[in-house]
């Protein structure tokens, strides 16, 4: 079993920001340590594993085949993980297949909540695990807003309005209604 992570090494994951002692504490109880050499798979895309994951240290790489059902390993980078970045979110908190693969880059040490512990946290009333939540959607909510800008500079450098771009158009009717259901 894994010696659980000191107050201070968990206070100082911005994950866990606004936890207080205690808090801290409870979430050190469900907190796994894991180690995996450069080059392991720590996601593949595709599978239903339901876990948040934090770089301690190393760096992961996410990326995604460019062809996804072909035997072809040609892959774009997403990004590059350095300590203390999380992954693996949207699984957790909405089942779901990986959407993209992530890599050891390095020597890596992660930080690993099952989605089961965190169940458990959440039946117990553990304030922990509700703000760890908030935590996460505000790092997806910064993701989606970089997002947004990334898009909307695409779009400009191509001289096109959104509404003269099809596929823009039908992303953003999705996004905003066929996907709220």
């Amino acid at each position: 079993m894994n010696q659980p992570l000191s107050v201070q090494t968990i206070r100082n994951i911005p994950l866990f920001h606004n936890l207080n002692e205690t808090e801290c504490r409870q979430v050190s109880e469900v907190l796994q340590m894991m180690s995996f050499h450069a080059g392991d798979p720590v996601i593949r895309r595709g599978e239903d594993a339901r876990n948040l994951w934090i770089v301690l240290q190393g760096q992961c790489e996410v990326s995604k085949r460019l062809k996804p059902h072909d035997t072809d390993d040609a892959r774009v980078v997403l990004a590059v993980l350095d300590p203390p970045a999380h992954f693996g979110e949207m699984s957790f908190f909405h089942p779901a297949p990986h959407s993209a693969d992530v890599t050891a880059r390095t020597d890596v040490t992660l930080l690993r909540i099952t989605h089961k512990d965190y169940q458990d946290m959440i039946a117990e009333g553990v304030w922990a695990a509700y703000k760890l939540a908030y935590n996460v959607v505000e790092g997806l909510a910064e993701r989606m807003r970089r997002m947004d800008e990334w898009v909307t500079d695409l779009l400009a450098h191509h001289q096109s309005s959104s509404e003269q771009v099809p596929e823009w158009s039908e992303f953003r009717e999705r996004l905003f209604n066929r996907w709220n259901g």
